[in-house]
């Protein structure tokens, strides 16, 4: 059988109680982040998807403005481009950052 842990702090050994209180108050905010990010998640679940968006997958280009834009890489150079501004605004809101 194993022994049982020792507590090695001491009654007049404030830090050790102040080092156990720390850690449970960053648990306490990982839980609160935590919880608020899922509550976040589960109205973003929710919310319809607008009547614009179910036609977005069948808009084509034509083909000469395809043949055209081809070289620029258009569609990899607009993916980078919504995920900055995406960033940035997510960056915005954080009130120390923003």
């Amino acid at each position: 059988m194993s022994e049982p842990i020792q507590n090695t702090c001491s009654w007049y050994d404030p830090s050790c109680a102040l080092t156990w209180l720390s850690d449970e108050l960053k648990a306490l905010g990982l839980w609160l982040w935590e919880s608020l990010l899922n509550g976040a998640a589960a109205v973003f679940e929710v919310l319809p998807v607008p009547d614009f968006m179910l036609d977005a997958g069948t808009i084509q280009i034509p083909p000469g403005v395809a043949w055209a834009a081809e070289p620029f890489q258009l569609e990899y150079g607009l993916t980078i481009i919504v995920s900055a501004y995406i960033g940035r605004f997510i960056l915005r809101r954080i009130p120390i950052i923003g």
